[in-house]
């Protein structure tokens, strides 16, 4: 037997021995030295130290370390190992690096210099690795890189816990995917369900769209996950602001909760609510809970409230939108106010149609029809179209109102504001004439078409068309039989006067 041989018997011995009689007040085991070519014993080169050299193999428990060569210290229980360093923990651990200094009776390992973890799928990659065997926990402090099958991590300071298979990031966070890349400062991740977890500030990007959180997770593996806290997403086309965000990536779809502001960057449309639903494929969107179309203009800005909102891209033509507003339907700006069951807009006609006992007010004036819908050109409302029944009223006092009615009524208006009347088909108005500022008669006409123009919501000047017929009554004769068409319903109580009536629905009882 050669002398390096019995040089490990003997190390292995006095290890072992050691190992029964000291007494500490945390339980440890020895550090015992397996295998290596050339052991040497020098004060020279380290105090209380063995020099080993060549194909070294030390052994703790479950853990082997291989290295070029190493330092000893059996009284400590220690060894600082170089070169090649190889620590193998279990059927699943691996460290490599350049060096390694190793506390045996606590257990902690120091790894310097090209670090490289193994664990099952998952590899990291640092310059200085602290590894806690006894508490399974990894910790780098000088930035560094995870890599598994679904991703790649970078950070400035990190924490493997290797029984959970979870990592913290700290500073500077990257996790990078062939889909997208996210940038954060404080994230843990699961590498058993690819599961992220952010808490601070947080930003995903992709080719064609951008999120951002403060708080959330997500899974890299199926491209799913929930955001909160001033969470954000964005694509060249919108925007969406709220609370919070359910986001599939792979289907394209997300779920927005609470205080919810979609952006249409094209069309200066913005939707407002407390649940949205977005499929970005086909650019749809729907909107319950305190919905509200905001349409900027230039002199005006119109709210619209419904219970539902929705709004799609035609597939037919793959570029013109629809948006619809069902149930209660109620909009509100400065100078028009309008309600009706449900409503439904086109931006290839800019046709906005009202359903469901359409009204609509502009200044002192109500606009009234079985049919109804309106123009918009360059975001203002600039025709109205009303049909059948169709009753134009101003109410010149609390007593008297003026009446314009016909089969069709086609409104031409001025910063959302009735300036011009076309009637036609049994046209008739009923208006009140002045003296010196007093009402004094009225004047019931009848023709086949005519001209109203408009000041303020009241009919300034009446141009008949055809032939009228009609004439002028003194107020000693009015009554409720002729001072009224019989289409005639004022229902200023149902008007929206204040943007947050829009949001209270009023019954409406039509007339019989």
């Amino acid at each position: 037997m050669n002398k390096v041989a019995l040089l490990l018997i003997a190390f292995t011995i006095f290890g072992n021995i050691r190992g029964y009689t000291q007494k500490d007040t945390v339980k440890t085991s020895r550090v015992n030295l397996e295998d290596a070519d050339y052991i040497g014993i020098s004060k020279f080169i380290a105090q209380n130290a063995k020099r080993i050299i060549g194909n070294v193999e030390l052994r703790q428990d479950d853990i082997v370390m291989f290295c070029d060569s190493a330092y000893f210290y059996a009284k400590q229980n220690n060894f600082s190992a170089f070169g090649n360093v190889h620590l193998i923990k279990g059927d699943s651990i691996e460290v490599f690096s350049d060096t390694l200094y190793h506390l045996g009776n606590e257990k902690k390992s120091k790894f310097r210099g090209n670090v490289t973890m193994l664990d099952k799928n998952v590899k990291l990659y640092t310059d200085s690795l602290n590894y806690d065997i006894m508490r399974n926990t990894a910790y780098y402090f000088n930035g560094g890189k995870i890599v598994d099958s679904a991703s790649t991590l970078e950070s400035m300071l990190g924490r493997y816990y290797t029984n959970r298979e979870t990592f913290f990031f700290k500073d500077s966070v990257v996790v990078t995917t062939e889909k997208y890349t996210m940038h954060t400062d404080t994230l843990e991740y699961h590498t058993r369900s690819n599961m992220a977890i952010f808490r601070g500030p947080t930003t995903v990007l992709s080719d064609s769209n951008k999120l951002y959180a403060e708080r959330g997770w997500y899974d890299t593996e199926r491209d799913i996950g929930r955001i909160n806290q001033n969470a954000k997403y964005s694509n060249e086309n919108q925007t969406l602001d709220c609370d919070t965000l359910f986001y599939n990536r792979n289907k394209g779809y997300g779920e927005a909760f609470s205080n919810v502001v979609l952006k249409s960057l094209k069309d200066s449309i913005h939707l407002t609510s407390n649940y949205a639903y977005y499929d970005e494929r086909n650019e749809s969107s729907i909107a319950t809970d305190s919905a509200t179309l905001i349409q900027i203009s230039t002199s005006d800005t119109t709210y619209l409230h419904a219970d539902t909102l929705r709004s799609f891209v035609d597939t037919a033509d793959g570029t013109v939108r629809n948006i619809f507003a069902y149930y209660k339907a109620q909009m509100f700006s400065d100078n028009v106010q309008l309600r009706c069951d449900s409503i439904a807009f086109s931006f290839k006609d800019s046709i906005v149609r009202l359903f469901g006992n359409p009204v609509i007010w502009s200044d002192s004036s109500q606009l009234k029809a079985n049919h109804m819908h309106f123009q918009i050109v360059n975001n203002e409302l600039k025709k109205v179209f009303l049909k059948e029944n169709a009753i134009i009223i101003s109410e010149k006092d609390t007593l008297y109102y003026n009446q314009i009615k016909g089969f069709e009524i086609t409104g031409d208006l001025e910063a959302h504001e009735l300036k011009h009347a076309v009637v036609n088909r049994r046209s008739e108005t009923i208006y009140y004439l002045e003296e010196e500022g007093q009402i004094n008669s009225m004047n019931k006409t009848r023709c086949r078409k005519m001209d109203v123009y408009f000041e303020n919501g009241q009919a300034q000047k009446v141009v008949w068309i055809s032939e009228p017929k009609g004439k002028v009554l003194p107020l000693s004769d009015l009554n409720e039989g002729n001072m009224f068409f019989n289409e005639f319903e004022w229902l200023d109580h149902l008007r929206p006067k204040k943007l947050l009536d829009i949001y209270k629905w009023k019954p409406y009882t039509p007339k019989r």
